[in-house]
């Protein structure tokens, strides 16, 4: 199994929550795409590469904050097995056709497979 499909079911144990292993056009909150953001080769053994987990967000942002404050704590336990979690960033996305979404990238690193 891929590091990508690992993290996507670890993210669909999640009540609530809906993984997709690429970015689509889903733009309902609980949605998230992984996408590999880049990959550090340290040393000569390896590479580590960073994940972003993207939590798409409601479109009001003070219930978005409110959302995000109340599926944190079950999304990083999911996703902890397999990613070691660095930082959560609340952003915006802009998609093709849709504009300017509400996410939060959730940054994880983990040894290249």
């Amino acid at each position: 199994m891929t590091a990508r499909q690992e993290i996507c079911d670890a993210v669909n144990a999640v009540d609530g929550m809906t993984a997709t292993p690429y970015v689509s056009g889903e733009v309902s909150p609980g949605t998230v795409y992984l996408r590999l953001e880049r990959i550090e080769f340290p040393n000569p053994f390896g590479g580590i590469c960073h994940w972003n987990v993207c939590l798409v967000l409601p479109q009001d942002l003070a219930t978005a904050e409110q959302y995000l404050e109340g599926v944190l704590p079950s999304l990083i336990e999911a996703i902890e097995p397999h990613l070691v979690v660095r930082s959560v960033v609340p952003q915006r996305l802009n998609l093709a056709g849709v504009g300017d979404l509400p996410v939060a990238f959730i940054n994880g690193t983990r040894e290249a497979d």
